[in-house]
């Protein structure tokens, strides 16, 4: 009897993504960015406007597997709007139409602090007016579980906690100020959100290893961003935190770079397939994709993945 040598037909994205999350072997290490700025999308499609239907051919361009949706915000008056205030985009499209596993992404307490008070100001809060944050904390958290639960209903795939705590050399606020305040509103936020069933991420950029035991304790499904240019290790921690948490992300500008040149992208890619085999892993670039960033290099990576 001769053997059936037929190949096995690809996994839909959805599958391969949940297989990873689930540090289950997908066929392939998913792809997907949690940013695409639409003057990247102009550019690479020559297009003078850029919509629903722009947005995924580009995506199916790239072989993307995910695509990010965040909130359209609405004027803000000095207080937090409310969740029915804060609409995704084309999100029935995206969750019905495109095949891809679809994210959305809430602002943490920092970023929607930025917003409200402004950058300066909430970064002296914690010293000057720890009971105006606290309440301010109560706010954040009561929104971004109310928008979790009616993006839920609305057939969204999964959700990311952002909110850039570090930068490249550490934590913006320190580890006791970061502790005290911002983990404990993510680790509320997280008990709520967990009940949904969905896959919960939490991203930030810059070098989080002060409070990365601090975040795996929260229960979060994965982490996006991993930035090795910040010191984060995305090779060590993936091999720490097999079993535990999906690492997703990794791609830097110099990733690009690297990409450009044939023998350059044999080693980066040889060294994601070993990281990314057994699930656990999505590659992307760290920060998302912007103007003049080196499309051609990462579809290129993306492809020889």
């Amino acid at each position: 009897m001769q053997a059936d040598n037929r190949a096995e037909p690809p996994l839909p994205p959805v599958e391969r993504v949940r297989k990873a999350i689930l540090h289950r072997p997908p066929d392939r290490i998913p792809r997907g960015e949690i940013v695409i700025d639409d003057a990247v999308i102009e550019t690479a499609l020559c297009l003078p406007r850029v919509g629903f239907e722009e947005k995924l051919e580009f995506a199916s361009l790239l072989g993307l597997d995910i695509i990010c949706l965040s909130p359209r915000f609405p004027d803000l008056k000095r207080e937090l709007p409310g969740p029915s205030d804060l609409p995704c985009p084309d999100l029935e499209s995206w969750t019905l139409r495109s095949g891809l596993f679809v994210f959305a992404v809430l602002d943490g307490l920092l970023g929607w602090g930025a917003r409200i008070f402004g950058f300066q100001r909430i970064l002296t809060l914690p010293h000057q007016s720890p009971e105006v944050l606290s309440q301010f904390a109560a706010e954040v958290e009561g929104l971004n579980i109310d928008l979790a639960r009616r993006l839920s209903e609305q057939g969204i795939h999964g959700l990311i906690l952002a909110d850039d705590l570090a930068y490249g050399n550490g934590l913006l606020m320190g580890p006791r100020i970061t502790r005290e305040h911002f983990l404990p509103s993510l680790a509320r936020q997280a008990e709520k959100i967990l009940p949904l069933g969905l896959p919960l991420f939490f991203h930030s950029d810059g070098n989080l290893t002060e409070i990365f035991p601090d975040l795996v304790s929260l229960g979060v499904h994965g982490l996006h961003c991993i930035d090795s240019k910040s010191g984060m290790d995305w090779t060590e921690l993936k091999a720490r935190y097999a079993g535990r948490l999906c690492l997703w992300g990794t791609l830097t500008v110099d990733d690009l770079a690297a990409g450009r040149d044939p023998e350059s992208r044999d080693g980066l890619t040889r060294v994601i397939r070993e990281t990314g085999a057994g699930g656990g892993f999505i590659l992307g670039t760290t920060s998302g994709m912007f103007k003049g960033m080196d499309v051609e290099a990462l579809r290129r990576i993306y492809e020889q993945v």
